[in-house]
């Protein structure tokens, strides 16, 4: 017996041509499922997958998100710790009997998700073990397929079984990193592993979009790497490979320090800061892969929309004015008279012989008979300088080395000189 074949909700059900009770059951729709995937850490995948599904289920569709991360941090997102006895992603990976539905917690209306634990680590090895371990998580999503609309997978930091298993049952990838140079490195690696996928597990995966986080666009080397992703990718354009159609996200995510408040809160952008440009920045982005997808929307919900411009009352005629004060007002008004030229006004004249006394120096006072000297030459000024003293300091001062000879010696001194 063959398969139910896998159709998107965007294709129209099949109608049995017989009709009537007789006709086949119609296969549930597969919802557009997305692996975001970077084998690179803390490039904002799960950050993107919360909000971008929160975003989706606020647009009115019926999202699914899956945390194949053994951090577990999608499920801390939403302020979940599993009990011991809560189902997770890791008995829906092991336990045969283990069903989506068992799994499923509800975040908001319109919006489930699938939590996970720290033992996720240890499912590697267990599924090694398994026959067809790369599809285990397909066959166990195919059971919620008429449930949602949208899935997203939120990977993990690697290239494992787990990662593989989003990529075996995703219609296409986002790959959510920052425009820096070792992102970019990382994102050639990435590309093979899709491809290998492509070639035997899902040969129907694309990779549709490289959806840009944390990003500042006024950096010249964002802008650079952004530059070189757009060239890289426009070489394979028309080529057979998973990636000829993927593009640049529009609009990149910017760095807000809401994004990385809101999980502390357990909220999404959305309900912790709507207003903020990242809360603005995923409602774009979630409009647009809705528009791309063909799928039925309403508006946004939780926006407030905008309020209407009251209309601007009439103006109320002016009375009109009596005859005098139209007079009063037409009438040229008196010009004030100009200051004389040349005229300066008393303070500012005061203001200025102040400024010029001030950065003028300082003569010494000396008396009158030395002024007088001063103008009548040397000779004249040292006959002013001695009639000026008495007569008793005019005698002449024996010389300093005489009088401590003579005080060592015992011998007097003499006016002029010592005594031999």
């Amino acid at each position: 017996m063959e398969a139910p074949q896998e159709t998107h909700g965007t294709q129209a059900p099949e109608v049995s041509p017989l009709g009537g009770a007789g006709a086949a059951a119609e296969p549930p729709r597969k919802p557009r499922t997305v692996a975001l995937l970077n084998q690179k850490g803390g490039v904002g995948k799960t950050t993107s997958t919360v909000n971008l599904g929160a975003a989706l289920a606020r647009y009115g569709q019926r999202v699914l998100l899956v945390d194949l991360d053994p951090q577990s941090n999608l499920s801390l997102h939403f302020g979940v710790e599993c009990a011991p006895e809560q189902r997770t992603v890791r008995d829906l990976l092991l336990d045969p009997e283990c069903r989506v539905q068992d799994c499923v917690q509800r975040a908001r209306p319109g919006l489930d998700f699938v939590p996970a634990v720290t033992e996720l680590a240890l499912v590697e090895g267990e599924l090694a073990q398994l026959e067809g371990m790369q599809a285990v998580l397909r066959d166990k999503l195919r059971e919620a397929w008429g449930d949602y609309d949208v899935v997203l997978l939120d990977c993990p930091p690697s290239l494992g079984v787990l990662s593989v298993n989003a990529l075996t049952v995703a219609d296409e990838v986002f790959v959510p990193m920052q425009a820096h140079y070792l992102p970019l490195r990382g994102l050639e690696k990435l590309l093979q592993t899709v491809h290998l996928v492509s070639q035997g597990l899902n040969p129907s995966i694309r990779v549709s979009g490289i959806l840009l986080c944390m990003h500042d666009g006024s950096s010249s080397h964002a802008r650079a790497v952004i530059g070189e992703i757009e060239s890289q990718l426009a070489q394979f354009r028309g080529v057979d490979v998973p990636w000829s159609g993927a593009a640049v996200l529009d609009p990149a995510v910017r760095r807000n320090i809401k994004l990385a408040e809101a999980p502390s809160f357990g909220k999404t952008i959305f309900d912790y800061a709507p207003q903020c440009p990242g809360a603005d920045d995923y409602r774009r982005l979630a409009l647009g892969l809705i528009d791309r997808w063909g799928l039925p929307h309403g508006g946004f919900e939780g926006m407030e929309p905008a309020a209407p411009r009251r209309p601007r009352a009439a103006k109320s005629p002016k009375r009109p004015k009596s005859p005098a004060k139209a007079a009063a007002k037409s009438a040229p008004k008196p010009r004030r008279a100009a200051p004389a030229k040349g005229a300066a006004s008393t303070k500012s004249h005061a203001r200025a012989k102040a400024a010029a006394s001030a950065a003028r120096p300082k003569a010494k006072k000396v008396g009158r008979p030395a002024r007088a000297a001063a103008a009548r030459g040397p000779a004249a000024r040292a006959a002013a300088k001695s009639a000026k003293r008495p007569a008793a300091a005019r005698a002449p001062r024996a010389p300093a080395r005489a009088v401590r000879r003579a005080a060592r010696t015992g011998r007097s001194l003499r006016s002029g000189g010592l005594s031999l």
